[in-house]
Order: structure tokens, then C-alpha cells, then sequence
């Protein structure tokens, strides 16, 4: 009798062990790309100035209009306005 509900038992646990397997498998999460600006392999955020060569730069929008543009670093005047290309008009070709 012991023997029989020892096999029973065994076969029971030989047929749920893949099943449980299969649930506790590694899972791969990936984390949504970083919006930074890179300069000398450092991460800058926006809003962040540099300066070099005389000019100085920050890190904000690609285009004005779009705020989920990608973040370049964008070079600044005198006065602190940021210099933008007027691309109205043109045709770019990537």
C-alpha cells in the first residue's frame, strides 16, 4: 500500500516539476531609453550647460515643437537664446 501511494506521489511530482519550471524561468525586463545628452561619456540632462571652445551649449529639444524630440546639444548666443535652425522652406535629406 505504502508503496503504491509513494509511486503515485512520485509520478505526480515528476509530471508538476517542468510545469513549475517553466513559471520560474529568468525573466528579461528592458528599462525604456535614457533622454540625455552625451558629452565626454558623461549623461547630461536638460537644461545641462557646457562650454567649450568659447561657445557654450545645452542640452534640450531637437525642435521646439515636439517635447519628446530627442535631446541634442544645442549651441547658445550671446544674450542666452538658443540657436535653432530655421528649417522652414527647406527640404532635408537624411
Amino acid at each position: 500500500m505504502y508503496k503504491i501511494n509513494f509511486l503515485a506521489f512520485l509520478i505526480l511530482f515528476l509530471c508538476i516539476s517542468p510545469i513549475n519550471a517553466k513559471e520560474q524561468s529568468a525573466r528579461v525586463f528592458i528599462d525604456a531609453p535614457e533622454r540625455v545628452c552625451w558629452f565626454n561619456s558623461s549623461k547630461y540632462s536638460e537644461g545641462a550647460l557646457i562650454k567649450q571652445f568659447d561657445q557654450v551649449y545645452i542640452c534640450s529639444h531637437r525642435y521646439t515643437n515636439q517635447p519628446d524630440s530627442p535631446l541634442v546639444w544645442l549651441q547658445m548666443n550671446e544674450r542666452g537664446e538658443i540657436k535653432r535652425l530655421d528649417l522652414r522652406g527647406k527640404i532635408r535629406v537624411h
